[in-house]
């Protein structure tokens, strides 16, 4: 188990509650394993081997323990499992791997996933592999799939602290509004 010590909010969970799940769910080759490998400070291969079924790793962030699943992309199994999978999750993120066509099959994902979980969690999308020379502008990215949306490299190491920050921030304000329906 990881622990980042920058993460200190008193607004989520606390080690003797539930730990925190989030979700990572995407079309196979996104990135979905490497962002969960930059978090969890493991060896980025540039091999694809795609997930089968699911993977999910804990990190501790200052006192709050948090499992980040990540979702096999295989279309068939997306359809018949994301619901028991990303049931119970504080946050989803959807990636893509910003291309054209990968954007426009992620907001037919963002589009089941709302169905399954309604208003329970908060969705998020990650525009990965903005360092390939076809990539979509994630402000672009954001409008088509009309959800908040971050630019992300995961194979570039730089990029945790801002994942780290990002992950921070939205648990931080998906806390707040659970407290509003409260």
């Amino acid at each position: 188990m990881i622990n980042f010590n920058s993460f200190k909010s008193q607004r989520v969970r606390k080690l003797n509650e539930m730990p925190i799940k989030i979700s990572f769910i995407g079309y196979p080759a996104v990135g979905k394993t490497t962002i969960l490998k930059l978090l969890t400070e493991k060896k980025i291969n540039k091999l694809y081997l795609p997930t089968q079924g699911l993977d999910f790793k804990t990190v501790k962030f200052g006192e709050n323990i948090i499992s980040l699943w990540d979702f096999g992309g295989q279309k068939a199994y997306l359809k018949m499992n994301l619901k028991n999978f990303i049931f119970g999750s504080d946050l989803i993120f959807i990636v893509t791997d910003s291309t054209p066509q990968n954007v426009l099959n992620s907001k037919k994902l963002i589009k089941l996933a709302n169905k399954n979980i309604g208003n329970e969690s908060q969705i998020i999308a990650l525009a990965n592999k903005q360092d390939l020379r076809e990539h979509i502008e994630v402000d672009k990215v954001e409008k088509v799939l009309k959800v908040k949306t971050f630019a992300c490299t995961a194979i570039n190491y730089s990029e945790r602290a801002k994942l780290i920050d990002i992950i921070k921030n939205e648990l931080d304000k998906a806390s707040i509004r659970r407290r509003k329906r409260e």
